[in-house]
């Protein structure tokens, strides 16, 4: 996902400069920020992930929940 929940209380866009770890603004989990090197154009991709797998989030992508199963 590409937003979360600061500690605050703020709304936070996955980027560099983000903080490492979050809130789901869904279902109030803990997400961690992650990084991905995109083949395109040599940048990086920002987004937020459950720190449980297993998770059932309405946010999370379908192929993310179910890729272990």
């Amino acid at each position: 996902m590409k937003t979360a929940v600061s500690s605050c209380g703020s709304i936070v866009a996955a980027s560099q400069v983000a903080p490492t770890r979050a809130i789901c603004p869904k279902c109030g989990g803990v997400v961690i920020l992650r990084v991905r090197r995109l083949m395109a154009n040599s940048g990086n991709s920002y987004y937020w992930k459950h720190v449980d797998d297993n998770h059932p989030c309405e946010r999370q992508k379908p192929f993310m929940r179910f890729r272990y199963g």
